[in-house]
C-alpha cells in the first residue's frame, strides 16, 4: 500500500459498510422530512474536522510522504496516530411549535407551525484502529454547544437571524459502526435566563451514496465505484439517510448546503 493510500486509509472516518445495507429499501411517498412534537430537526451547514493524537496534538499530511499512516504531528513532524476527531459545527433547521425551542405561535417562521434554530456545535470523538479492516472507527465522546431560536430582523426573504432564545447543550455521542448513525444519550440543555436543566436523546442521521449499481458507497466513494452522476464527489449525487426501520429515505433539495447533502441531528426532547 503506498502513502497515498495509507492517508486515505487512516483519514477515512465514519465510513458506510457496504454490507450493512444489503435488502434495504427505498421508502416511498415519505413527502418532507419535519419534526413531530417535542422535536428539532438541525442540518449540518458546514464542518471545521481535525485529527488529534494522545498528546492532543493536531495531525496533518505528511509532507514527505515517509509516514506509515500518511499524517505527522504538526508540531513536531512525528509519526501521527489519531487518537480523537475534533470537530465544530454550525447547523441550522427547525423545532415543532409546541416543543420548549418553539413555545408560542409568535416564534413561527417556517411553514406555520415550525420556529427556525441555529446552533454551534462541538465534539470530541474517540478513534480506534479496526484490527480486521485497518480503518479508524468512531466510538464515543462529548458533545456540546450554543443555540438560539431566531425570527426575521430586516430582511423578510433571508434566514430569519435575531436571536430571541438562547441556550446551551451538552450530551455524549456514541457510533455504531458500520451504520451511518449517531446517538446522544445523557443530553441536557440549558435556557439563558431559566433555572434548570432539560433532558433531550437525539440521532445523527449521516448521508451516503449508492454507485451506479446500487452498492452503497462510503462517503469518501471508495471501493473504485462511480456515483450516479458525472460529479466526481457527492456534491449534487443522489444521496440517503438510514431510518430507524432499515429503509432508506432521500435527501431532500432542502436538506442540501450549497449542494452537499448535510447530516441531519433529530432532536428529541423529553418530557
Amino acid at each position: 500500500m503506498d502513502t497515498r493510500s495509507k492517508g486515505r486509509l487512516f483519514c477515512t472516518l465514519l465510513a458506510v459498510s457496504a454490507t450493512f445495507m444489503s435488502g434495504v429499501v427505498i421508502a416511498g411517498a415519505q413527502g418532507i422530512p419535519a419534526p413531530s412534537v417535542s422535536q428539532a430537526f438541525l442540518y449540518e451547514m458546514d464542518e471545521d474536522a481535525v485529527l488529534l493524537n494522545g498528546d492532543g496534538h493536531v495531525l496533518v499530511p505528511d509532507p514527505n510522504g515517509k509516514s506509515p499512516t500518511g499524517l505527522v504531528d504538526a508540531t513536531n513532524g512525528v509519526v501521527g496516530i489519531p487518537v480523537i476527531r475534533h470537530a465544530t459545527s454550525q447547523l441550522q433547521g427547525v423545532a415543532a411549535l409546541g416543543s420548549i425551542l418553539c413555545s408560542v405561535p409568535q416564534l413561527v417562521t417556517v411553514r406555520g407551525n415550525e420556529c427556525t434554530v441555529i446552533a454551534t456545535g462541538t465534539d470530541d470523538v474517540q478513534l480506534v484502529i479496526d484490527p480486521t479492516t485497518g480503518q479508524l472507527v468512531p466510538t464515543s465522546g462529548k458533545v456540546f454547544g450554543t443555540y438560539a431560536v431566531v425570527v426575521q430582523l430586516d430582511n423578510p426573504t433571508d434566514s430569519p437571524e435575531l436571536p430571541v432564545q438562547t441556550g446551551t447543550f451538552s450530551g455524549v455521542i456514541n457510533f455504531q459502526p458500520p451504520l451511518p448513525l449517531g446517538f446522544v444519550s445523557e443530553g441536557t440543555f440549558t435556557i439563558d435566563g431559566m433555572s434548570g436543566s432539560f433532558p433531550f436523546q437525539a440521532v445523527f442521521r449521516q448521508p451516503f451514496t449508492r454507485s451506479e449499481t446500487g452498492d452503497v458507497l462510503t462517503q469518501q466513494g471508495e471501493k473504485g465505484a462511480k456515483v450516479s452522476r458525472t460529479d466526481a464527489s457527492a456534491r449534487r449525487a443522489p444521496a440517503f439517510y438510514l431510518l430507524d426501520d432499515g429503509s432508506l429515505q432521500k435527501v431532500r433539495q432542502d436538506e442540501r448546503a450549497v449542494g452537499w447533502p448535510t447530516v441531519r441531528f433529530e432532536i428529541t426532547f423529553e418530557r
